[in-house]
This record gives structure tokens, C-alpha cells and sequence, in this order.
């Protein structure tokens, strides 16, 4: 399974999805150009929530507050014995929901990451806010799994650069489910009507 991103790698294991193989072999390696532009009846302005399946929604709770800063807007029962709440980071209702795994806990799935989801990227300001941000979460005690790198060219072929990536500077924890969470800071524009990489330095993403 060489070359799968790790998106992929859990579809492949499903009877049935052999179509994956075919698309990841497809896009491996791809950039965009012109053609490849899917046809836009809308515009979707940006990514503006992310729902996560927990354990334990109070723990949680707890921790998305306690450790990146959030603020619960509320909590609500879901289901016979779940409940659900909705957390913020600006003046939106929620950006955050958490959702109670309908999944029984076990001593071998605990920290598995229970969505399907590879990670979760925070976006902050500039370089200051991420620096700050590494360091306030390091002086919580909070594991920093992967990074501090630079995905692209200019951060060398160290474990985890994406290589083709955005020159964004990135580091990566985990939360008390074991879902993986980015922070990141400088990710470089695609104008509309361009290809990335440009022609002029196309050379460089070639390893």
C-alpha cells in the first residue's frame, strides 16, 4: 500500500472499494491545471465546522477548552444516553461539535480516532501566533506527534513533509479520543485561473 495517503488506506480496506485504488494511482503526483477545474455552479467560502465523535462529551469539553481555548455556546442530550455540544473559537455559533460515539468503549479502540477523518488543521494568524501556540501547548504538557516542519520543498524530506504542500508552517497533537489536530500558519495562495506549481518554479517540486 506504498504511495496510498492514509485517507485512502482506510476505504481500501473495505470490501468493495477497489475503485479507490484506481483513483489514488489517478491522482498520485497530480497538479492542478486548467482542465482538471470541476465545473462551479457555487462558491463555498471556507470549511465552517467540524463535527468530531468522543467518548466522553464532558471530557472533551474540558479539553477543547481547557487546551486550545474554546468556548461552549451548549450542551444538549442526543440519543437514550448521548449528548452533544457546540464549541467556538470566534463569534460564530460553533465551529466545533461534539458528538457522544455511539460505539461502546473498549481498552483496544480508546484512542483510535473514531471519525474518518486523517486530521483537522487550525488555522492562526501568522508565524508570532504559531509560535505562541506550540509553546502554550507544550507548557500544558500536550504531546506534539508530528512537526514542527514545513510542508514543501524548503522543509527537506524529513518525516511527514508533504513535499508538493503549501509552505505552510505546521505541527500536529492529538485530543483525548486520539483524533489528530493541526495547527498551521502560512499557507500560500492559488489565484483563480492558475496552476499550482507555477511554470517558472515547477522544477523545484520535483524530487
Amino acid at each position: 500500500m506504498s504511495g496510498v495517503m492514509p485517507h485512502v488506506i482506510a476505504p481500501l480496506q473495505r470490501e468493495g472499494r477497489v475503485r479507490a485504488v484506481a483513483l489514488s494511482a489517478l491522482y498520485k503526483g497530480r497538479t492542478c491545471k486548467e482542465g482538471d477545474k470541476m465545473a462551479k455552479g457555487f462558491t463555498i467560502r471556507r470549511v465552517g465546522h467540524v463535527g468530531i465523535q468522543v467518548t466522553d462529551v464532558d471530557r472533551s469539553i474540558r479539553w477543547y477548552r481547557d487546551i486550545l481555548g474554546l468556548t461552549l455556546t451548549g450542551r444538549w442530550p442526543m440519543g437514550e444516553s448521548g449528548a452533544m455540544a457546540f464549541m467556538r473559537f470566534t463569534d460564530d455559533h460553533h465551529n466545533i461539535v461534539l458528538f457522544t460515539h455511539p460505539t461502546a468503549v473498549t481498552e483496544e479502540n480508546r484512542h483510535a480516532g473514531y471519525n474518518a477523518l486523517q486530521h483537522i488543521a487550525l488555522e492562526v494568524a501568522d508565524r508570532d501566533e504559531w509560535l505562541k501556540a506550540l509553546a502554550d501547548l507544550r507548557r500544558k504538557g500536550v504531546e506534539i506527534v508530528q512537526g514542527p516542519l514545513i510542508h514543501g520543498p524548503e522543509g527537506g524530506n524529513g518525516p511527514g513533509n508533504a513535499f508538493g504542500g503549501s509552505g505552510s508552517r505546521s505541527f500536529y497533537f492529538l485530543d483525548p479520543d486520539g483524533n489528530r489536530l493541526e495547527i498551521y500558519t502560512d499557507m500560500m495562495k492559488v489565484p483563480d485561473g492558475e496552476q499550482f506549481p507555477r511554470a517558472d518554479y515547477a522544477d523545484v517540486f520535483k524530487k
